[in-house]
């Protein structure tokens, strides 16, 4: 299944560790784990077809907190996308009018150098960050999952408009 605004969530997002029915249609298979979901009410996990069908709003669940753009946009974001696998609440980058996609953890390897790698940061980003340190913290090789990426400091890529966008978290 393919989502709007993530780009690889086989690789890039909280997954049940076994096979599991789906909180909603009860269909088994390896899920979306549902325990960091806002809202009220208990939801194990939910499968690709319901999220991307947007189930959640029904339920009165959501997957990410979000505070700009159209309605049609922030529904996309809240109810039919995997939550960002942060370990703290990011709010999902929004620029020229729309969400950026969430393409995976970065390392140095998705940039062709330190330049490319500043000129991605967030512009809200730009005047919190030390640039040597956060370069420096990169993982050298590409990570190919979230296991591979669970860094202390982790930088998240985005794309807008076929342009990097990169922001950071840290443990």
């Amino acid at each position: 299944m393919k989502f709007k605004y993530f780009k690889d969530p086989d690789n890039f997002s909280y997954k049940m560790k076994s096979e599991e029915k789906c909180s909603v249609c009860n269909a088994v298979g390896i899920w979306f784990d549902a325990g960091g979901f806002y809202g009220s009410g208990e939801l194990n996990c939910i499968c690709d077809r319901c999220l991307i069908n947007g189930e959640l709003e029904e339920l009165e669940k959501f997957t990410n907190d979000v505070y700009m753009g159209n309605e049609e946009q922030i529904r996309e974001i809240t109810y039919r996308t995997p939550t960002l696998p942060t370990w703290q609440d990011i709010e999902w980058p929004f620029l020229n009018g729309d969400y950026c996609i969430f393409e995976k953890f970065a390392s140095k390897e998705d940039y062709k150098n330190k330049q490319e790698f500043i000129e991605s940061i967030l512009p809200s980003d730009k005047d919190l960050v030390d640039f040597d340190s956060l370069w420096s913290a990169l993982p050298d090789k590409k990570i190919k999952n979230i296991k591979d990426g669970n860094n202390n400091t982790t930088v998240y890529l985005f794309s807008s408009n076929g342009k990097k966008v990169s922001t950071w978290d840290a443990n």
